[in-house]
């Protein structure tokens, strides 16, 4: 040590200190500027966005011209707006801003209006400027338009948020998604490719091609292709309105310039003058074009004109020349403003792609980050505005003009559907799974109302079905793209494990059942992840305390033994100590919110249904408050009432009962209204908590890719000590370090341990130490001053005989995560049940209390086990087992039928089966067949297949 108590050969590290700090906990003066940087990419787009950004975007929005009663009407959006999120006109409420806390609360989405000017003209003559509310889009949180902009912790305390709210996200019903930042083509590039797969596209067509990802300033964006030809020609390909289209370069370089086929054919073969092959080949694309009558570039334009408009859909005033001016606008290098740039780009990619094909230029790698950049979320924003002008489109359809409503078609396409986005394919906006079927109602059009809600169209384009995360709240896994690297800075000597460790780790880590936010009461998420006894770990990197993450802890350190004790450790099971589980060693609890509305359960324009219960009701005694809603901290339990409501026409109430097999206790309740303030006592927001302590099972991990389930909570009595008297909280197999060569997870043992010993928090930042200063001789030395093994080992006692082990067994501290992959959450048993109607074999689903699917392999283990018997108590008895009547003379499932049923006056009462084939009743019998058997011959026979069956 040195004069200052510090170990010598180590940074300054880490302290704890703070935690005992008198101030730790009181919010700061500013936000910690490392947090806000984690999400300053998403939320400086935004800005740009909707500040600069969206004047681009609408000015580039081409003008929507219609006919009607033979005048021609043009629509131009000239400017926009986007306000901050703001209660409707006419709301009962004090506080007119909206705040993210209260769109979580109630389900709904955290929007701002947007306003546009229309400029309307007829006949060409401008006639004014309409300022419209075209509707709603979503606001990113802690944004310029965001109410929670640029104020200090203690403010965003007082409005329900996280004192280091870092926003960057949208709230969609309720719901936080990201749009993830996309990897694109570099912009007006042209980059040389060769793609085999170009050869299927017609005859003639090689590998070889140039391709450019043209984006303009708003961000609008269109891929455009050159093609080489066997004969030396070029084709020119580009998209519009999703579909593929070819031309060939001439009729493309003719249309753009009005110079002359020599000058044109000058500045393709720049460069190339002696070339023959090259100046034979822009000779042969140039007489393509003469052969076709288009010798000026008037002559071209119309040619093209004719050909493309009808898939342009331009209004019918249109010339062909207009038409293809059109086309070249949208669809040809659309970067570039003028035609002569556009001509001079083109002949450059020619010259391009003429020396890739003739091996004078090397293929360029797409994938290479040089051909490479980020859309981020503001750019994609604003190409998600640019569909107004089809919103425009559909809500000036005649039928709209006409009824002053939204027909049927289009709402139903204004309906988020899950997974396949109808107006922008391709284009991935949130991460979550989106499966928001919200109802649309008719929106009324006035006089000049031209456009529904925006919001709607912003939920239809942006569903996106992925693997991420359901019901996000977390910093962490709100941010996968920063954190797949942020994520891996917390990993404790990293540089010591095997990289696939690491990277498991980075997937384990978003997985953690830890404390992801300080604001549970007032949150509303489906489902939240709570540890109840998280601690501060005392080896942690830098990067740790960088982050301030002592304000969500995600684990405990622990007292592990590398120890093969009893066969319950094998292969990644591992042993917990019981006195450790009952102090509360990873207890936690899950939060699940339950939305009920009652609007949902009434008829359309009824509006008698209310919360409540009805005086004297047996069933809500002492169960149900007097708002008929459970009392806070109650414990609900399979069956108990849940909530009752009341009809206030007819006065009778309803009881909904607890649903659930697990326990809950009440956490909370909230009380929903709607946007204006005005609803009434309909809809509310019951919160659950569930406690979940370790059962066996469970899923637990180190911070190194070591992950473990918990096979037994065994006795403190029966595991083994230290003379100390130390007993371990986990016994971990010692099996796990060869293969898996997490020597990061050994020197975190040790440094724990010392750390425990001598009161510090050690820095485990990566490639601190090295083959000259080794950690292994620094932390040795420390706890050999403290009075132990300089290698981290100790002499066990066995718990059960008392007997001191004879090998030394390594033990210290580590830092250990419990994961939210539990047991309660995914055991499937089952006796009897629901059954499949059409073939009575059990139903499959844990959520409706079915089976387990007993397949072929399972079969086939039963096979080779010779219990046949038991694989025919599986599948038959076990399964869809019937008795059926059969015929044994026609040997008939279907002809054999019961009699009908006597006169009521008659004696008799035994009916028989008669054979409707033969016509008899003695040639019946019973046979035990599966019923999908049964049902497989009635398929049959509808189709005209006779199925007889030989009944020996």
């Amino acid at each position: 040590m040195d004069p200052g108590g510090r170990w010598r050969g180590l940074p300054s590290g880490p302290s704890l200190r703070h935690l005992t700090d008198p101030s730790y906990g009181v919010p700061r003066e500013q936000q910690k500027p490392a947090l806000q940087e984690l999400t300053q990419a998403h939320v400086e787009s935004f800005n740009y966005a909707v500040r600069e950004g969206l004047s681009h975007a609408v000015q580039a929005i081409p003008p929507f011209e219609f006919a009607f009663k033979d005048e021609r009407i043009s629509l131009t959006i000239v400017d926009a707006v986007i306000s901050s999120p703001t209660v409707p006109k006419g709301s009962i409420c004090k506080e007119f801003s909206v705040y993210p806390a209260e769109c979580r609360g109630r389900r709904s989405t955290y929007r701002g209006k947007l306003t546009a000017d229309i400029s309307w003209a007829v006949n060409g003559v401008t006639k004014g400027t309409i300022k419209q509310v075209l509707g709603y889009v979503p606001i990113m949180v802690k944004s310029k338009l965001c109410n929670l902009y640029n104020l200090p912790p203690k403010a965003l305390i007082e409005h329900h948020e996280e004192p280091e709210e870092m926003g960057g996200y949208f709230i969609i019903n309720g719901i936080e998604k990201v749009i993830r930042m996309l990897i694109m083509p570099r912009r007006n590039f042209p980059i040389a490719m060769i793609r085999p797969k170009w050869k299927a596209r017609g005859p003639g067509y090689t590998q070889y091609g140039v391709s450019m990802h043209c984006v303009r300033e708003e961000h609008s964006a269109v891929n455009m292709n050159l093609h080489y030809l066997e004969n030396g020609t070029i084709m020119l390909n580009f998209i519009y309105q999703k579909e593929l289209f070819f031309l060939p370069l001439g009729f493309a370089l003719k249309a753009l310039v009005s110079f002359s086929d020599y000058q044109i054919f000058q500045e393709l073969i720049k460069g190339k003058e002696d070339n023959s092959f090259f100046r034979n080949a822009v000779t042969q694309m140039l007489r393509i074009v003469m052969e076709e009558g288009c010798s000026t570039q008037k002559q071209v334009l119309n040619y093209l004109g004719e050909r493309f408009r009808v898939k342009l859909s331009l209004p019918d005033w249109y010339s062909n020349e207009q038409a293809a001016e059109f086309l070249f606008n949208q669809c040809i290098c659309i970067h570039l403003k003028s035609n002569t740039e556009k001509f001079y780009i083109l002949c450059l990619m020619t010259r391009k792609l003429f020396a890739l094909a003739k091996g004078e230029c090397m293929e360029e790698n797409p994938d290479s980050l040089v051909n490479q950049e980020v859309l981020t979320p503001g750019q994609l924003f604003l190409m998600f505005l640019k569909g107004l002008r089809q919103l425009m489109e559909r809500l000036t359809d005649h039928t709209v003009l006409r009824e002053k409503r939204i027909p049927p078609w289009m709402e139903v396409a204004l309906v988020p559907m899950t997974g396949k986005p109808s107006l922008y394919p391709g284009l991935f906006l949130f991460t979550t799974p989106c499966r928001l079927v919200r109802p649309v109602q008719n929106l009324e059009l006035g006089k000049e109302e031209l456009i529904g809600t925006m919001e709607q169209l912003f939920l239809n384009i942006a569903i996106f079905e992925d693997e991420v995360f359901a019901g996000v709240t977390t910093h962490q896994e709100l941010f996968p793209h920063s954190l797949l690297s942020v994520i891996a800075n917390f990993i404790p000597f990293s540089d010591h494990n095997q990289s696939p460790r690491n990277m498991y780790q980075c997937q384990m880590g978003k997985q953690t059942m830890g404390f992801p936010l300080l604001t549970y009461q007032d949150r509303s998420d489906n489902k939240l992840y709570r540890l109840q006894t998280p601690q501060s770990p005392v080896v942690r990197p830098c990067m740790y305390d960088h982050y301030d993450m002592d304000n969500y802890p995600i684990g405990t350190n622990a007292i592990v033994a590398v120890i093969s004790y009893t066969g319950y450790d094998m292969e990644d099971a591992m042993i917990l100590n019981k006195a450790s589980w009952e102090r509360g060693f990873a207890h936690g609890s899950v939060y699940k919110s339950e939305f009920i509305d009652l609007s949902e359960k009434i008829k359309q324009g009824d509006d008698s249904l209310v919360f409540g219960v009805k005086p004297g009701d047996p069933r809500t005694a002492q169960k149900l408050d007097e708002d008929g809603l459970p009392f806070i901290g109650a414990q609900l339990q399979y069956g108990d009432p849940y909530y009752s409501y009341v009809n206030l026409n007819t006065g009778e109430s309803s009881v909904m009962f607890y649903k659930s097999k697990e326990n809950c206790i009440v956490d909370n309740i909230k009380v929903c209204s709607n946007d204006t303030g005005s609803g009434k006592f309909k809809c509310v927001c019951i919160t659950m908590r569930i406690p979940r302590n370790p059962t066996i099972g469970d899923k637990f991990a180190s911070r190194h890719g070591q992950k473990g389930i918990l096979s037994r909570l065994w006795p403190t009595e029966d595991m083994p000590f230290t003379e100390s008297g130390m007993v371990p909280d986990i016994l971990f197999n010692p099996h796990g370090f060869p293969s898996r060569m997490t020597i990061g997870m050994l020197i975190e043992s040790m440094a724990g341990k010392s750390a425990a010993l001598h009161g510090l928090c050690h820095d485990a930042t990566p490639f601190t130490f090295s083959e000259e200063n080794s950690a292994l001789e620094y932390f040795g030395e420390m706890l050999k001053a403290a009075g132990y093994n300089f290698y981290g080992t100790e002499r066990l006692y066995s718990g059960i005989s008392g007997i001191e082990l004879e090998a030394d067994i390594f033990i210290g501290v580590v830092y250990y995560q419990r994961l939210r992959h539990m047991v309660s959450d995914k055991f499937q048993v089952r006796t009897t049940g629901a059954r499949d109607r059409v073939t009575n074999q059990p139903v499959g689903g844990r959520n409706i209390q079915g089976g387990i699917r007993f397949g072929e392999m399972e079969r086939d283990a039963l096979l080779a086990h010779g219990t046949s018997f038991l694989l025919h108590d599986r599948l038959f008895n076990c399964s869809d087992r019937s008795v059926a009547h059969v015929c044994v003379r026609c040997g008939s499932l279907l002809s054999p039928l019961l009699e009908k049923p006597p006169p009521s006056w008659s004696a008799m009462r035994n009916r028989k089966y008669n054979c409707t084939v033969c016509n008899r009743s003695d040639t019946i019998d019973t046979v035990s067949v599966p019923y999908v058997f049964r049902y497989f011959v009635a398929e049959l026979a509808a189709m005209n297949i006779k199925v007889k069956l030989d009944v020996i």
